[in-house]
């Protein structure tokens, strides 16, 4: 598949932090960002426009809480993914009923209560 190159400019404190990443999860630094982008342009417009506020306006510790509900949420979708596979279904319970913006933000705003 061919690709392309896509750059940033990221503070050193950023910098700092993708490097310590790329030796923990021990991958590189072009994985790491492709994932991150494909996620941010997977996301619904809301949720989009939600962590674009959360980048600019939280404090460390809205920013810290914020992380770590989504956190919480993509661990969910995959557990469910997961479970999916185990039970023969190969496929998670799907969003098919999600087929408006409206719709997929109201079931992340679901899960994140739980």
């Amino acid at each position: 598949m061919a690709g392309g190159t896509v750059g940033t400019h990221v503070d050193e404190t950023t910098i700092a932090a993708l490097k310590a990443l790329t030796g923990v999860e021990n991958r590189p630094t072009s994985q790491i960002l492709s994932v991150a982008l494909k996620v941010m342009l997977d996301l619904s417009p809301g949720a989009r426009r939600a962590l674009f506020a959360i980048d600019g306006t939280a404090t460390e510790d809205e920013r810290s809480f914020a992380m770590k509900s989504i956190g919480r949420s993509m661990l969910k979708a995959y557990e469910a993914i997961i479970d999916a596979r185990h039970q023969g279904d190969h496929l998670p319970v799907t969003n098919a009923t999600l087929d408006s913006d409206e719709a997929i933000e109201a079931e992340a705003m679901r899960l994140c209560h739980n």
